[in-house]
């Protein structure tokens, strides 16, 4: 008797921490006019309000460009979409999408990439910014944002974030080495007042090709920045690990702190696993949740006193791919990612930025969940299916709006992707 006493205990220990609502909040489509829309990403503006901004492919000339709008709160729906003209024919990529972020005053700057076609590198290309100082109304011409302009590279997988001073910082992975350095090199620069990105510093050497990165700032005014990098431990005898790790700056962004692990997954693959990490900050507590294949593979979680070492990485789910964690007003964070309905060998890009060669190796086709994740400051977990598995859904974002989640995400159809959105309260 005691023993089954013992058993249910520990069950309802188990159910405790981790507890799974399953009716999934009603969603509904952006309303877009391209024929396919892909890569949404929320941002706020300057006073705070939820903007989701994505990538709408035209149905007369097939390019794609940037577009955002802002959420009304009031009415649950997005108002009308901006357009970036400047924009025209960016590229699509999911990991690396088109991003929209505000100035403290207001301005508006779009980020977004191009690729060129006929350069020998299918890979290159390069970093494009626009400016808009009267709300979207008018645009300037694309400008590059870092000061090679060479065609030769490829320079990709970019994130924004404003500065406690207003301003807004943005990094990114960038060939120009070329040849000489095994992958990728990490990039950062910054606006200036009343102007757009002026200098860029190379902060690392040595990063995966293609995995998303990520640039968060906290209200003291620290710059958090993760990545995949590429490493050769000794032990490992030469083999390619490709592992996220952390850097800091706590002086707006004129020193950085040297690399640090966020977890040492001794990931050994010599490919782009096209899965970035994220980031967020509660209260002087910085989580991070990224995707690896070192040892199980999933996705995992971890937790650092801000310039201290992280804790030892936690499996947050096996399931998942693509997270996107954000700090909730309450001291929670709230984390979403897609899970696929059927177990899927891992497929990844080889590339080679400077050489121009490279293959993508693509899985089958599968249906996919958007799963809400939200993690209190005890470490229990509530988790929710967003949508309902039956369609491919992935890469989806979220953002707080008043007491709501807000989450977007693709969905793949027969006639062409889309994005959808639901509202949850936490």
């Amino acid at each position: 008797m005691n023993k089954a006493i013992t058993i249910a205990l520990s069950v309802l220990v188990i159910f405790a921490s981790c507890t799974k609502k399953s009716s999934s909040p009603a969603d509904q489509r952006l309303q877009t006019e391209g024929i396919a829309a892909v890569g949404p990403y929320f941002t706020k503006d300057h006073k705070g309000i939820p903007v989701l901004c994505w990538t709408e492919q035209n149905g007369k000339d097939s390019l794609y460009i940037l577009k955002y709008a802002r959420y009304d709160l009031a009415k649950a729906v997005f108002g009308p979409a901006i357009t970036v003209p400047a924009s025209a024919g960016c590229s699509a990529t999911a990991e690396s999408m088109g991003k929209i972020a505000f100035k403290s005053d207001g301005s508006v700057v779009a980020l977004f990439s191009r690729r060129f076609p006929t350069e020998k590198n299918p890979y290159a290309g390069a970093i494009y910014y626009s400016l808009s100082a009267d709300a979207g109304k008018s645009w300037s011409a694309a400008k590059f944002l870092h000061s090679d302009t060479s065609h030769a590279y490829g320079r990709s997988f970019f994130d924004i974030a404003r500065l406690k001073n207003g301003e807004l910082a943005a990094i990114w992975l960038d060939g120009r080495f070329g040849k000489a350095l095994k992958g990728s090199a990490l990039f950062y620069s910054q606006t200036e007042k009343g102007k757009g990105f002026e200098r860029d510093t190379c902060l690392d050497q040595g990063t995966c090709e293609c995995c998303r990165t990520a640039i968060l700032t906290d209200a003291a005014g620290n710059i958090h920045l993760a990545y995949r990098s590429i490493s050769f431990p000794d032990p490992l005898a030469g083999k390619q690990v490709r592992d996220m790790v952390y850097k800091l700056s706590t002086d707006n962004g004129k020193t950085f702190s040297e690399v640090k692990p966020i977890s040492h997954d001794n990931w050994e693959i010599e490919g782009c696993p096209h899965s970035g990490p994220t980031l967020a900050v509660v209260k002087n507590t910085l989580h991070a949740v990224w995707f690896t294949a070192g040892g199980s593979p999933g996705l995992y979680s971890t937790q650092a006193d801000i310039g201290a070492d992280f804790a030892k990485r936690q499996l947050a789910t096996a399931e998942g791919r693509h997270p996107q964690m954000i700090a909730l007003v309450d001291g929670q964070t709230a984390m979403v990612c897609e899970e696929s309905a059927i177990a899927e060998p891992e497929h990844h890009m080889k590339m080679d930025h400077s050489k121009g060669t490279g293959m993508m190796q693509h899985g089958p086709a599968a249906v996919a969940k958007i799963v809400l994740r939200i993690q209190a400051a005890d470490h229990k977990t509530t988790s929710l299916n967003v949508s309902d598995g039956l369609l491919l859904d992935h890469h989806a974002v979220l953002t707080q709006a008043g007491k709501q989640i807000l989450i977007a995400w693709v969905r793949d159809a027969h006639h062409g992707a889309q994005i959808h959105y639901a509202s949850v309260e936490p």
